[in-house]
């Protein structure tokens, strides 16, 4: 599956963290999660959803969900992205 297009060229790297953490091999109805999380992204960006909305769907279950409870990351680890630091 080719890469998300993005103008602020973000992907590769947001792509290599799910693909290092698992997604490209964890099982998803239709697929990967990887495959899923891509999907989700492109259809976000063909009813013209903005970059970071964008984002957010590509990353929407790195930490797992009610309905897909494995996780690619713990919520321990959100400093990590250096977002949601306190101050």
């Amino acid at each position: 599956m080719p890469p998300v297009d993005a103008p602020d060229g973000a992907w590769p790297a947001v792509e290599e963290f799910l693909r290092a953490r698992g997604a490209a091999e964890m099982y998803h109805p239709g697929g990967t999660l990887l495959e899923h999380l891509l999907r989700v992204a492109r259809l976000l960006g063909e009813w013209g959803a903005d970059p970071d909305l964008r984002a957010a769907g590509l990353c929407h279950a790195v930490y797992g969900t009610d309905g897909f409870g494995q996780a690619l990351a713990d919520t321990a680890e959100r400093a990590l992205s250096g977002r949601g630091r306190p101050g």
